[in-house]
């Protein structure tokens, strides 16, 4: 089988003609706001009244929705992010579509979370996973995860990954 090589050069040379690469401006934009009375966070029980709230206004509470909460040094939140949004019983999440609010608002940090349509608060082996995935990734660009809560949108009830001793598990397996 022959073996292909790129060489632009000689890619160029053939072409008739001038070439054009499309140039991108990369952007953040603002779509609404989300009232919350607090302006930082510093604990699990402060998080879980605004994810539940932006579910409830601006997602779909009867379908698992997958959020980020992006927040600066001092733990201020700066924005909120609807990364996925599934079905019954789940939902795809790629660290990259996590990360990318979080990198275009220059986070410092970030809480991730998700609700369980089913009320069944305990994590899936799917969510401990994916919140390995994304602190990994997140490691590598210097995006702290401070937690990850899994919501009910029927009541105050929630799961904290950082609360049970998970986030701070996988940050020690990963060093």
């Amino acid at each position: 089988m022959e073996q292909k090589t790129c060489q632009l050069s000689k890619t160029h040379r053939k072409t008739a003609g001038k070439k054009f690469v499309s140039v991108y401006r990369v952007t953040l934009v603002k779509d609404r706001k989300v009232s919350f009375t607090q302006g930082r966070l510093n604990n699990s029980a402060q998080a879980q009244p605004l994810i539940r709230k932006l579910v409830e206004t601006q997602g779909q509470p009867d379908r698992e929705q997958f959020c980020v909460v992006l927040l600066n040094a001092k733990n201020q939140i700066i924005g909120l992010n609807i990364v996925s949004t599934g079905d019954l019983v789940g939902a795809t999440v790629h660290p990259r579509e996590v990360l990318k609010p979080a990198i275009l608002a220059n986070a410092c940090a970030i809480v991730l979370c998700h609700n369980h349509p089913s009320e069944i608060l305990s994590p899936s082996p799917e969510d401990i996973a994916i919140t390995e995935r994304i602190i990994q990734a997140s490691k590598v660009i210097g995006i702290q995860v401070h937690e990850h809560l899994i919501i009910s949108t029927q009541s105050d009830q929630y799961y904290s990954f950082a609360d049970s001793g998970m986030i701070r598990k996988i940050y020690d397996e990963i060093n």
